[in-house]
């Protein structure tokens, strides 16, 4: 009876060890569940919507002496081109994910929304564009230009164009467009974040390079624009992103400056542009340098005698408009692509990581309930193993004897009682 009750208990004791595990992972869990909003939360990145969405306090009802001539007009993502046209899909390129327009007397403000400051960075460059040069900079925003049709700024996620109602320039009503631009500037909150160019744009040789010539794309519409063939030649997989400056060769400028009229920008006609298209793995550049190789191999041979291209890195580097191979090669192989290594944070310091105790102690309940789970097991195995060598013993013991039915008795009484002498016995 003492060893079945020994059995019992052995076998209560594995399966608490074993149920214990469980009870601890779904506590565990739950503490996990409860915590993941702080836990999983994102670190310190740069929001991809603003706070302030364009209208309400960007378009009031006088602004810079003007009067409001009609309604705040609001557009999404999806019907773009009822305010930009057929260039819908170039503003989609550069992230616009909102805009808003109204109407004042003799001038008419845009207000697009970027999801970050760099994409209203490229969308102003590429706007500047046509004007290159002749473009006058301004002191508004994070930057701005006077162009002949208005005024362009950006500044932080957001890109404003104040121009003629009518669409047609008006030189004369630049000073009320710029007006009216500081005004919109000042409304708009400034954006937290330093960064105020992509680092790509760094990249770009600076010896040669023609003022106003930088330009940032962020897909191959955009890039087309300024780039020929660039949008068969490149794909932007993996969010990839690109950029391009106007280099004229040394000779080149020289006679240009030597037969320009004065007051003239030597640099008016740079004859190679070069692009660098980065992208984020090694194995998208790869694809994306088979495919640029192929393109050009398609191309007649005029054609690929003007372009250069090269990888280096994770660039795409592309020299067109080549006149003189020499100074095209100089110009790609100065290009490098920044191989950095840092630390995070010094591996001497503690980390400062705030769920430190927590994953210490899951760490340690893991341990803990493996360790049972393995003891549990052993006792179950050892329960088991035991339970049936006993039963065994047990077995071969009731084979071996029997019960007092099935033995012999012998009488020998009369014997002893003649060997000893005694007398009979009375009845």
């Amino acid at each position: 009876m003492s060893t079945g009750k020994t059995f019992l208990t052995l076998l209560l004791s594995a399966i608490i060890c074993l149920a214990a595990p469980f009870a601890l992972q779904a506590q565990d869990s739950g503490q996990g569940q409860a915590g993941s909003s702080a836990a999983g939360a994102p670190g310190p990145v740069a929001p991809t919507v603003p706070a302030q969405e364009p209208g309400g306090g960007l378009f009031p009802d006088r602004v810079a002496g003007l009067k409001a001539a009609g309604e705040i007009r609001r557009f999404s993502f999806d019907n773009l081109n009822d305010l930009v046209g057929d260039k819908a899909a170039l503003y989609r390129e550069y992230l616009v994910a909102a805009a808003a327009s109204r109407d004042y007397a003799g001038a008419r403000l845009d207000v697009f929304q970027t999801q970050n400051k760099f994409a209203a960075l490229g969308l102003f460059l590429f706007t500047t564009a046509p004007a290159g040069a002749r473009a006058a900079t301004l002191s508004i925003g994070d930057g701005a230009a006077a162009l002949p049709a208005g005024v362009v700024f950006w500044k932080g996620r957001y890109f404003v164009r104040v121009a003629n109602p009518s669409g047609q320039p008006e030189p004369s009503k630049v000073a009320l467009y710029t007006a009216l631009a500081r005004n919109v500037a000042a409304s708009i909150a400034p954006d937290p974040w330093s960064a105020t160019a992509p680092p790509l744009l760094e990249s770009l040789p600076a010896q040669g390079l023609a003022s106003a010539s930088r330009r940032y794309f962020l897909g191959p519409e955009s890039l087309n624009t300024c780039v020929d063939h660039g949008r068969d030649m490149f794909g932007f997989a993996g969010d990839a992103e690109a950029v391009m400056g106007e280099y004229q060769e040394p000779q080149a400028a020289g006679a240009a400056a030597a037969s320009s009229p004065a007051g003239s920008s030597a640099m008016a006609a740079p004859a190679v542009k070069l692009v660098i298209v980065e992208y984020h793995t090694p194995q998208f550049a790869y694809d994306a340098m088979g495919r640029v190789a192929s393109y050009i191999e398609s191309l007649p041979e005029a054609e690929q005698n003007r372009i250069i291209v090269k990888r280096e890195g994770n660039y795409i580097v592309e020299a067109s408009g080549v006149a003189k191979r020499e100074f095209a090669e100089a110009l790609v192989n100065s290009v490098q692509y920044p191989y950095t290594v840092k630390w995070l944070r010094d591996p001497l310091l503690p980390t400062n990581d705030p769920f430190r105790v927590q994953k210490a102690a899951q760490m340690l309940v893991s341990t803990f309930g493996l360790l049972g789970l393995i003891l549990g097991s052993v006792l179950v195995g050892g329960a088991a193993f035991g339970a049936t060598i006993f039963l065994k013993r047990r077995k071969r013991q009731r084979e071996a004897f029997s019960d007092a039915g099935g033995m012999l008795r012998l009488d020998i009484d009369p014997v002893e009682t003649a060997m000893l002498g005694l007398p009979p016995a009375q009845e």
